[in-house]
């Protein structure tokens, strides 16, 4: 049996809440290991959870937990008795699996009721550790060995590695949100930042077939599976088909504002869905001034359409920020997939970059934009659940 420790990191900050946020978190890790709860026991304390698992189960219970937000970090530790003679022993077997040579001991007095202070812990282990490991030497300004003895109350932690976590807010403590997913590279960045918040994400698509292809709604499908391991145990992708609201939109006066006009379409359907489903706002990939439907006039204008917040993780980024993330969390390939979703495929030759609310209305009183929008919400969305890896209809 191994032990993993896990730190809660900011939750630790969350005062009379806190209990709630760890609660959370604990429910979230033990869904994430539900294949394998035989083999996983918990142990919670005031700052952290330890896990004991059994061997041959570490790696894949350590990758589980480096994709669950709420986690600052994680070390496989040894866990021993508060008897000086154990520590030392413990401390002997890191030392002895490592290759590093240059060695540090730390030691934290978690309980200051331990009868020797953090000096005279590693006055009393560091001599025995030398005499036993011939070629280890001490370094305390730069050591590439650390071994840290943290002594609480019942027992001692000891370990020399931390393994950087995901840190944020457990998904879920943060209610539901509704993320527009086109399949490029920036809504799925923008989805991930959003349930480092505590936020659980859903999502919804707009396709226009026949000119929208199955590639490309399929590439949307594995942007979703691939981020679900970041998610809320199950969630939901709603395809919507936009082709009838897209032809109305091809007859209203200015061309112009066809991009306008569809992303306020867009927010109008995500809105009604978000009520639907009880998501409290609307989550998507634009960042300021990157193409012409995302200035602060057009983004002013699309907000109009919205009674719920909309959230914008990525909108202060730079192109290569998104990319670098988008990278981390393994959506850059697929989303460069080359399947036009509808925003790049029904482009106009001049959008409007400084639209204003007025035309954008006066162009919207031209069509027949409600009643077709109504159709949509009640005959063209599909629903799709993602449940035990793998996303299913579900028949309404």
């Amino acid at each position: 049996m191994k032990n993993i420790l896990v730190r809660y990191g900011e939750l630790t900050l969350k005062g009379a809440n806190r209990n709630y946020f760890v609660t959370k978190l604990i429910n979230n890790i033990k869904f994430k290991l539900k294949a394998y709860k035989e083999f996983v026991s918990y142990t919670k304390d005031n700052n952290s959870l330890t896990l004991t698992v059994v061997d041959n189960y570490v790696e894949i219970v350590i990758e589980k937990l480096q994709t669950t937000f709420g986690i600052y970090s994680l070390s496989v530790i040894e866990k021993t008795n508060l008897n000086m003679e154990e520590i030392t022993n413990a401390v002997i077997k890191i030392a002895q699996k490592s290759t590093n040579k240059r060695f540090k001991l730390e030691v934290y007095r978690k309980d200051k009721q331990f009868p020797l202070t953090s000096t005279e812990i590693k006055q009393q282990i560091a001599p025995i550790v030398l005499r036993t490991i011939g070629d280890l030497k001490v370094d305390v300004h730069n050591p590439n060995l650390k071994i840290e003895i943290v002594i609480k109350k019942d027992h001692v932690d000891i370990f020399d590695t931390r393994l950087v976590a995901l840190k944020g807010l457990p998904v879920g403590v943060s209610g539901k949100g509704l993320s527009l997913l086109s399949g490029g590279i920036d809504s799925p960045v923008a989805s991930f930042l959003t349930m480092k918040r505590g936020m659980q994400v859903d999502f919804i698509h707009f396709m226009t077939p026949p000119h929208t292809s199955t590639e490309a709604l399929d590439k949307v499908f594995k942007l979703a599976a691939q981020i679900a391991k970041y998610n809320y145990q199950n969630f939901s992708l709603y395809v919507v088909d936009f082709s009838m609201l897209l032809q109305e939109l091809n007859h209203m006066p200015d061309q112009n504002y066809k991009i306008t006009l569809m992303r306020r379409m867009f927010v109008r359907i995500a809105n009604k869905l978000a009520f639907k489903i009880n998501a409290r706002g609307i989550i998507t990939g634009e960042s300021l001034g990157q193409v012409a439907s995302q200035t602060i006039e057009s983004i002013n204008v699309i907000n109009s359409t919205s009674i719920l917040p909309i959230l914008r993780p990525v909108l202060t980024f730079d192109k290569e920020e998104i990319i670098e993330i988008s990278k981390k969390i393994n959506t850059y390939d697929i989303s460069i997939l080359p399947f036009d979703d509808v925003c790049s495929m029904f482009v106009p030759k001049n959008p409007i970059t400084k639209p204003k609310l007025k035309v954008a209305e006066f162009n919207e009183q031209t069509i027949m934009w409600e009643e077709i929008l109504e159709h949509t919400m009640d005959n063209l969305i599909k629903e799709f659940v993602w449940n035990d890896d793998k996303f299913e209809e579900v028949n309404k």
